[in-house]
């Protein structure tokens, strides 16, 4: 998949995987055996892991697990603009 490239489009394309795997995710409740939306949720899962930590490396973390990824010296992303500040979204 392409990665966008500014801040809104970014957090656009997390939704859209976000989204995806969430929906997949209730599926697999249900449906568990279904190995081609096991296979859909791990693809997904992980391009929204990628958008994440692209995210966090450019802009600051979204969510707690993309902190210590960009916050090693101190706890510094409160610091950063909201996603809806700024026209981030």
């Amino acid at each position: 998949m392409n990665r966008p490239k500014n801040r809104k489009e970014l957090l656009n394309h997390i939704n859209q995987v976000s989204f995806a795997v969430d929906e997949v995710k209730l599926y697999l409740d249900t449906h568990p055996c279904d190995a081609e939306a096991l296979a859909y949720f791990r693809e997904f899962s992980r391009e929204r892991n990628l958008a994440l930590k692209e995210y966090a490396r450019i802009y600051g973390p979204l969510t707690v697990d993309t902190a210590e990824d960009t916050c090693t010296d101190r706890w510094n992303w409160i610091n950063e603009p909201w996603p809806w500040q700024e026209g981030g979204c």
